[in-house]
């Protein structure tokens, strides 16, 4: 039993420090300046998606860490469909009610931005 504790309490030790380590790196190469696109991104990001997606777009407990889909590929077009139009199958509900075209455009290119470790995590600030 105790090697068992002992075991677990190490691989929560090395999984705690690889998220750490990850956290570090991105505060080393990612930047808190956003583009006028990006920015607007994020403001769209955070009233019709971080609810479901989390803040930052890194997952949260109702949906993915959308930075992934980007990450192995997905492009804006089949992003800008997905968020106007939804995943009814998975629950996630249409926005072109709601949202333009270039307001889902915006939306991918924060998100982008956070994939490629280019825009660090919080508030971003729009470059002037």
């Amino acid at each position: 039993m105790k090697r068992i504790f002992a075991l677990s309490a190490a691989l929560g030790a090395l999984a705690l420090a690889g998220t750490v380590e990850g956290q570090e790196k991105e505060k080393h190469t990612a930047s808190r300046q956003a583009s006028a696109q990006e920015y607007e991104g994020w403001r769209q990001y955070m009233v019709t998606c971080a609810r479901c997606h989390g803040d930052d777009a890194v997952g949260g407990v109702m949906a993915p860490d959308v930075r992934t889909a980007v990450a192995k590929g997905m492009d804006q077009a089949a992003f800008t469909e997905v968020v106007l139009n939804g995943r009814p199958d998975k629950g996630m509900p249409a926005n072109k009610a709601t949202l333009s075209d270039e307001q889902a455009a915006s939306i991918y290119a924060y998100v982008k931005a956070r994939a490629e470790n280019r825009l660090a995590a919080g508030r971003p600030e729009k470059k002037s």
